[in-house]
């Protein structure tokens, strides 16, 4: 044989034990992965276990809706069958308010420090106050906090032309809440909640003219004008430690 035939050979031995020494370490780090990926989820298990059992639940929104008032908390709602000429009608008296009441429950064994942002308020002397943090001990549970914002008619009655033509409607009341506890190695919990719709509609045949979303004989009350959620989905943070920073990730697809 040639001596070029033996240096293929030779050639080709080395490129396949190259080939297994490659496909080796990649089955090793496949294995490292898996092994990693294990560990994590053993990890976020343990967390979940030990994260504080708390419980946000939202009442249905008021119908009919609350008339703005210049002390900045809902009073009463309109007279019945009110309705609402534009332009000359756009003063700020002419406003309702959007409203959920909301309730955070502290099952746990633990006290959790509950932090509030966006539109969400408690009544103090009949005004509207942030509410900021609370903190929970065990078995307790929030006052009434309100998520609301007021808007005007004209504000309302773009949503309602923005459901017409199958789009997102712009003006929305917005919240967070966010709870954890006190260990370095533990989990946040936090919650977005949006309320929004369209309760008023133009008058039929008249024009220029909105009313109150009227009850409907299959539908029921306006109520079923709104977009809202009653208990509103988790999102949760596992810490590896909090006070560096640094998050276990998250499950692979999350």
């Amino acid at each position: 044989m040639s001596e070029t035939f033996w240096t293929a050979v030779g050639a080709i031995g080395g490129t396949l034990a190259f080939g297994g020494v490659i496909w080796q370490a990649y089955l090793t780090r496949g294995a490292l992965t898996v092994s990693q990926l294990m560990a994590a989820d053993a990890i976020r298990s343990r967390l979940d276990s030990q994260a504080p059992d708390v419980d946000l639940k939202l009442d249905p929104p008021r119908w009919d809706p609350y008339a703005w008032n210049n002390t900045g908390m809902p009073c009463n709602a309109w007279p019945p069958r009110h309705t609402w000429h534009f332009p000359a009608e756009q003063e700020r008296e002419n406003r309702l308010v959007l409203q959920q009441v909301l309730t955070l429950e502290n099952h746990s064994d633990r006290r959790v420090q509950a932090r509030f942002e966006g539109d969400l308020v408690v009544s103090v002397d009949g005004r509207p106050t942030a509410v900021g943090l609370l903190l929970l001990e065990p078995g307790d549970r929030t006052p009434e906090v309100f998520l609301q914002r007021d808007f005007t008619i004209k504000e309302l009655s773009e949503n309602y032309r923005a459901r017409q033509a199958g789009e997102e409607l712009p003006h929305q009341v917005r919240g967070s809440v966010t709870v954890e506890d006190d260990r370095d190695n533990g989990s946040t919990d936090r919650w977005d909640l949006v309320l929004t719709g369209c309760p008023v509609e133009p008058v039929p045949d008249r024009d220029a003219l909105w009313r109150l979303a009227p009850w409907h004989i299959s539908e029921g009350s306006g109520v079923r004008t709104l977009e809202f959620e009653r208990l509103p989905s988790r999102q949760r943070i596992h810490w590896v430690s909090r006070a560096r920073d640094v998050r276990l990730p998250a499950p692979a697809g999350a």
